[in-house]
């Protein structure tokens, strides 16, 4: 299918100047496609033709793209794949059979992914609001914009030109549309960016980004 394409594309040009074409690809598209009243839930038959690439092949590849990268991990993605495969190889699953040996082998609940990846035509915005500072403390101010709920990776980037990487869980995002992560250190914070390697479909790149 067209992940295993984009898969053997990302290997194979792994390490040269090309090596981030898939993904930029598939963004791409989605940037054009993913269009509020006009894109059709990935369940749904595509009533248009043209309609049929994004929901049929690049969405699907981005949604397990964005499962192995952000949500899985690598190994736990690929377990989980080759479980599919045992399981159901010669058969004809069903989209909830799919769903069920992922959340079998990696052990989490998965309910809102497919959600809003399948069911619904959610959309990501992911933004840092504000960051504020009190003693050694720095507190980074975040919302969730879009209707899609998805991990948060932050890169943090301190005046003695360091820089850090934080994730946080979904859970960040039980207690509603804000959060605030906190970050004890005694360097300056000088710059925040919210999903630095460009992982995720985010409809808005313009507030991921704070600097001082």
């Amino acid at each position: 299918n067209t992940f295993i394409d984009y898969g053997s594309a990302e290997g194979y040009f792994k390490g040269t100047a090309y090596g981030d074409t898939v993904r930029r690809d598939l963004l791409s598209a989605a940037r054009i496609s993913a269009v509020p009243g006009n894109e059709q839930p990935l369940i749904d038959k595509p009533v248009e033709q043209h309609d049929l690439a994004w929901a049929a092949y690049q969405k699907p590849a981005l949604m397990l793209m964005v499962l192995r990268d952000a949500v899985l991990g690598k190994e736990t993605f690929e377990r989980a794949m080759r479980e599919y495969v045992r399981r159901w190889t010669f058969r004809h699953p069903q989209p909830a059979d799919f769903f069920r040996t992922i959340e079998n082998v990696s052990g989490k609940d998965l309910d809102w992914f497919w959600r809003e990846w399948v069911y619904t035509t959610a959309r990501l915005d992911q933004a840092v609001d504000s960051v504020s500072v009190a003693g050694d403390t720095t507190f980074i101010h975040l919302s969730n914009r879009g209707e899609m709920l998805l991990p948060v990776t932050l890169e943090l980037r301190y005046a003695d030109g360091t820089t850090e990487t934080r994730d946080y869980p979904i859970e960040m995002w039980n207690l509603g549309s804000r959060f605030t992560a906190r970050v004890r250190t005694a360097k300056a914070v000088v710059g925040v960016v919210v999903d630095p390697q460009r992982v995720y479909p985010d409809v808005e790149r313009g507030n991921n980004r704070w600097a001082k």
